[in-house]
């Protein structure tokens, strides 16, 4: 091993024992943080939108503040800023979205950077992170498409993962917004009032009732799609060698 890979291997260990020891020292203030408060300084717009997507990269980096309070104190604090309530909205909601990427994005860069034996040490670790690792996720869009939409995954560690996998961060970073950005949206519009008329509980039971019909799908794709795509190829290979050998 050379002194520049040693230098980098202990830089990673520091970067993660910081971070580790930031989110249990200060735990009881992040995992209660209020947006309110920490915006009460000012009722400039712009800059509140600063202070909120700062607290998304924190969020993005400790994994220890709650996503949804986000998403509810954020719809709360420009409903009381902006008299339009349109407005107010569609102002929060962006707001939120551009947080969320944000959010992904900076903790697939600490994926990418930590490297793939120290996260996934770190994940077998918590019962959240085993099965993770467990599920063998791949970089298929449609599969993290899947697992963003469902909110039984925790966003940071799913993030931290693909950054460690080195999955293409463009593909990952946009379908990553896309399967989030239902949840962001109700919550910043509804508030916590999304889950009484919304049961979280059957959307995930449908999710996994959904499962067979994907297997089944893939079945018939391997056994049978491809198999009939790959003999009309063979096909037409043959039939391009023998208009060569005629001509």
């Amino acid at each position: 091993m050379t002194k520049k890979d040693i230098s980098l291997t202990i830089l990673k260990v520091a970067v993660a024992l910081t971070l580790f020891v930031i989110a249990i020292v200060h735990y009881d203030t992040l995992s209660t943080i209020s947006v309110a408060d920490l915006t009460s300084f000012t009722t400039n717009v712009p800059l509140i939108a600063v202070v909120v997507l700062a607290i998304y990269f924190v969020k993005a980096l400790v994994f220890v503040i709650p996503a949804s309070l986000i998403y509810v104190a954020v719809g709360a604090v420009f409903a009381g800023l902006i008299p339009d309530p349109v407005a107010a909205a569609l102002t929060a909601v962006a707001v939120n979205l551009a947080g969320i990427f944000i959010e992904v994005s900076a903790t697939y860069l600490l994926g990418r950077f930590l490297g793939k034996d120290a996260v996934y040490r770190l994940l077998s670790k918590r019962e959240a992170g085993k099965k993770i690792l467990e599920k063998n996720l791949g970089d298929k869009a449609s599969v993290l498409l899947a697992i963003r939409a469902i909110p039984a995954f925790p966003i940071d560690w799913i993030s931290l993962f693909y950054g460690a996998s080195g999955c293409h961060y463009l593909k990952y970073a946009l379908t990553s917004l896309l399967g989030l950005s239902w949840r962001v949206i109700l919550f910043t519009i509804i508030g916590d009032g999304v889950f009484s008329w919304i049961p979280m509980d059957k959307i995930i039971l449908i999710a996994i009732c959904l499962i067979p019909v994907g297997v089944v799908y893939y079945l018939i794709k391997k056994f049978v799609l491809d198999p009939k795509k790959k003999a009309k190829e063979a096909e037409m290979i043959g039939n391009l060698q023998e208009k060569d050998v005629e001509s």
